[in-house]
């Protein structure tokens, strides 16, 4: 009786409501605000290592827009500054990109039933912080149906802030005398960058090498030292790594 009397009136419990993809839009926007904070003088660095390397205003916005990768933006402007060849820079803005190729590959699978063209627009605004967010997101239970638009709410947060951080950068580099040099807030910003991230001994193995191959191949022509040591570093940390997963 009793047990007729619960399945009688039982209430059946509500569905979770599925995310519309203005909600997930709006969300993704909110979450990656944190970050934020230091990507904006992160990106006015950007903008006036561009004008430090001798980029008009306009110039430097299309490399910005172009590219959306800070640390290749700096690598790029770091090189046309010495008048490196168009395949040297692209050659070095490439490789410090590497990882994308990575960021690529662990998000396929939750992007692959996405026509090309928004494959295409998500693989453009891709940042670092961008997936980090969109790796949590999708790791999370529940329907993932419109995730993607989460992914496009805080990867369009950042390129809109970046790109305004870089135009404050562009336009207060343009009103500093040629004869100020601003190299050191590039270089200051590198160090900045890469002290949080070096966590294991694969990360301090790469630096290490890196820095090292970096100083004794200084003179080399075009800054090609920059592209030398940066291939150098990533093959020391991928070895490092390699032994440590065999133990």
């Amino acid at each position: 009786m009793a047990l007729w009397y619960k399945h009688a009136f039982a209430f059946p419990s509500p569905a979770l409501e599925l995310p519309s993809p203005r909600d997930e839009l709006a969300a993704g926007s909110r979450a990656v605000a944190p970050a934020l904070l230091g990507m904006v003088p992160f990106g006015f660095v950007a903008g006036v290592a561009a004008i430090g390397a001798g980029l008009t205003p306009l110039q430097g916005m299309a490399l910005s827009v172009l590219s959306f990768s800070g640390i290749a933006q700096l690598v790029a402007s770091q090189l046309i500054a010495v008048d490196s060849p168009v395949a040297v820079t692209v050659a070095a803005a490439s490789v410090v990109s590497l990882r994308f190729l990575m960021y690529s590959a662990a998000l396929a699978p939750h992007l692959a039933h996405l026509d090309r063209r928004w494959r295409a627009l998500l693989a453009y605004v891709m940042t670092d912080q961008g997936f980090a967010l969109a790796v949590q997101h999708y790791a999370a239970p529940g329907d993932a149906r419109h995730r993607h638009w989460h992914f496009l709410g805080s990867a369009a947060t950042l390129f809109v802030t970046w790109q305004v951080a870089v135009l404050v950068g562009i336009l207060a580099g343009a009103q500093v005398p040629t004869t100020w040099s601003l190299d050191f807030a590039v270089v200051l910003t590198f160090i900045a960058l890469l002290v949080p991230v070096v966590r294991t001994r694969a990360d301090l193995g790469a630096a290490v090498v890196a820095s090292a191959v970096a100083l004794f191949t200084a003179g080399l022509p075009y800054r090609l030292a920059l592209v030398v040591a940066s291939i150098a570093g990533i093959a020391a940390g991928l070895v490092i790594e390699a032994r440590h997963q065999r133990r």
